[in-house]
């Protein structure tokens, strides 16, 4: 797949896409890093939507919806690929090994100051990805639409980003797609036990009297448990800020570790909110099989004397 250099203007693209480097970089350190930051991207978004914008880039059609996606595209798969590279940029190799590569009068970084750059640029890439699958779902694209990464919200009762936020603000639409998997997990693991397959199956196909009974509590639930484990299993610079990290104002080491204990609570404090509403859950449950029973009438058996007594 090729994303940049057409007609030889590869520097020209990357410095366009990124904005945040000189105009002089040259386009042979890139091009062999850049299939590295594509794969990057397609793990988010799949392949399909990848392939089809890098057939439409070399096309050189016309259709201003495809364009901004693949603006987009192109800014994801520069600030991943930058990552890559930008930690040797001022190394100098050669065959007596590595060393540092500084002007006369030049001074490098800090360690904490490459790894604030270095933060800033993945928080970068993750942004152009998530404006990249907000066009990809607002325009609605039949390669995006007819995606595998799509199609995994086919068996899921949250459809949407939007109706994700409902239950909680996540607003992201990159880590709604990174959350697919675990809701299928949960609804298996949390819901199919308490609910039953023949209720879950219902909900699923938008039957209105299981929706209208269960459908609310039961997607908080699947909100709830699905944050839990996506705080417990996630990288930190996965999920966006403001979610659920607490913003520390200690040395790294300490922040690090307050970090830490502040996301398992948030995770016991989402687990327990989750189980109230699995309790909820199995008194409806109760209620509706209450109601689907039809009580069967008594018809006696024959009466049988012995001694002087029916039976």
């Amino acid at each position: 797949m090729k994303l940049f250099n057409k007609d030889g203007q590869g520097a020209a693209e990357i410095v366009a896409a990124v904005g945040l480097i000189a105009n002089d970089i040259t386009f042979d350190k890139w091009e062999p890093v850049l299939p590295f930051g594509i794969r990057d991207v397609v793990a988010i978004v799949g392949h399909e939507p990848v392939a089809a914008l890098a057939e439409f880039y070399e096309n050189d059609e016309i259709d201003s919806q495809k364009q901004s996606a693949l603006k987009y595209l192109q800014q994801a798969v520069a600030f991943f690929t930058w990552l890559k590279i930008i930690p040797t940029l001022d190394a100098q190799h050669d065959t007596a090994g590595r060393s540092r590569r500084l002007g006369e009068n030049e001074k490098g970084l800090t360690a904490l100051q490459e790894f604030k750059d270095e933060e800033n640029i993945l928080r970068l890439a993750y942004e152009a990805t998530d404006a990249l699958v907000e066009t990809l779902e607002v325009n609605q694209f039949p390669f995006w639409v007819n995606s595998h990464k799509y199609k995994l919200r086919n068996s899921c009762l949250i459809h949407t980003k939007e109706q994700f936020d409902e239950y909680y603000s996540i607003g992201s639409y990159r880590l709604f797609i990174t959350l697919l998997p675990i809701m299928r997990e949960v609804q298996q693991a949390e819901l199919a036990p308490v609910l039953g397959n023949q209720i879950l199956s219902l909900l699923l196909e938008r039957s209105q009297r299981e929706t209208d009974m269960f459908g609310d509590i039961a997607a908080r639930a699947v909100v709830l448990f699905t944050m839990q484990k996506a705080v417990e299993r996630l990288p930190v610079e996965v999920i966006p800020d403001g979610v659920v990290q607490v913003q520390q104002s200690q040395p790294v080491k300490s922040r690090l570790k307050a970090e830490q204990s502040a996301r398992m609570a948030v995770a016991a404090s989402l687990g327990a909110d989750a189980r109230r509403c699995i309790e909820r859950l199995q008194q409806l449950v109760s209620e509706y099989n209450a109601e689907s029973t039809k009580p069967v009438p008594y018809i006696g058996g024959p009466i049988t004397h012995s001694k002087g007594l029916s039976f």
